[in-house]
C-alpha cells in the first residue's frame, strides 16, 4: 500500500459526515482498498463510460487547474480512469480486479498495489458510500431545500447549497491562496448538484466569498453494451 492510497470507507464516508466544503476539496486521490482489511463493496458504477471535470486549486500557484477524466468501468466495476484533457493529460489508473497500477503520461508504471479483494471507485464521488451518504444527508434536511435546478451531463438535477463556517479553512489555505482566502473574513458555501430521482450525485462545487476554489461536475454518462478487455491493459 502506497502513501497515495487509503480505503474508500475513511475518506468518502467520515469527510462527508464533516461535510466540509475543504473535505469535499481534498478527494481528489484514487482510492484503494487495503488488501489485509477490505471487504468486497459493491460498485456504483459498471459497464459505463463517465467523464467529469475536476477544477481545483493549483499546488505550485494561486490559480485553478481544470482537468477532465474519462473513466470506464466493466460489469464487476473494475476501471480504467485517465486525465484526457488538462495538467497531466495521459496519466492512468487501472484496477483489473488484482492490481492497482498508477502510470504517468508516457505509460510508465508508477505504483503497482496488491487489491484483489475490493476497489470501490477511482475517486469518492464515483463510489457508492459517497452518494447513498449525500442522498442521506439530503432526506434527512442536512442541506435544507432545493435551490434551483440545472441540467448536468443531460441529466435533471435538484441544486442544494450549504453554509460552512469560516474556521473551515485551513491556515495554510489563506497563505497559499491569498485570492481566495481572507485572513479575517471568509464566507464558504458548497453547493450539490443530485439528480432529480435522487439515483446519483452529479456534481459539487465549494465556494469562499462568492469564488470557486473547487468543482467536479458530470461531463457524459454513457451506458456500455460491450466491453473491451483491452481497456484493462496499460496502453
Amino acid at each position: 500500500m502506497t502513501k497515495r492510497t487509503s480505503t474508500w470507507i475513511a475518506v468518502a464516508i467520515v469527510a462527508m459526515a464533516i461535510l466540509l466544503a475543504y473535505n469535499f476539496y481534498l478527494l481528489n486521490k484514487t482510492q484503494t482498498a487495503n488488501e489485509d482489511k477490505a471487504a468486497p463493496v459493491k460498485p456504483f458504477y459498471t459497464m459505463s463510460r463517465i467523464q467529469y471535470v475536476e477544477k481545483k486549486l493549483s499546488t505550485t500557484e494561486d490559480a485553478l487547474e481544470t482537468r477532465t477524466y474519462e473513466v470506464v468501468f466493466d460489469d464487476k466495476g473494475h476501471f480504467r480512469t485517465e486525465v484526457i484533457d488538462g495538467p497531466s493529460k495521459g496519466t492512468m489508473a487501472i484496477w483489473d480486479g488484482k492490481m492497482f497500477s498508477e502510470y504517468d503520461a508516457d505509460g510508465k508504471l508508477l505504483n503497482e498495489t496488491k487489491a484483489s479483494k475490493s476497489v470501490s471507485a477511482p475517486r469518492p464521488f464515483l463510489s457508492r458510500g459517497f452518494n447513498e451518504q449525500i442522498i442521506k444527508f439530503i432526506e434527512n434536511g442536512d442541506f435544507g431545500q432545493v435551490e434551483g435546478e440545472a441540467d448536468i451531463a443531460g441529466n435533471a438535477a435538484d441544486v442544494y447549497v450549504k453554509k460552512e463556517p469560516a474556521s473551515t479553512v485551513p491556515k495554510e489555505w489563506i497563505k497559499q491562496y491569498p485570492s481566495f482566502f481572507d485572513k479575517d473574513d471568509n464566507a464558504e458555501e458548497a453547493t450539490y448538484y443530485v439528480a432529480s430521482d435522487r439515483s446519483k450525485v452529479l456534481g459539487a462545487e465549494s465556494r469562499n466569498n462568492g469564488k470557486l476554489f473547487y468543482s467536479v461536475k458530470m461531463k457524459k454518462i454513457e451506458t456500455l453494451d460491450t466491453f473491451d478487455p483491452n481497456w484493462l491493459k496499460a496502453k
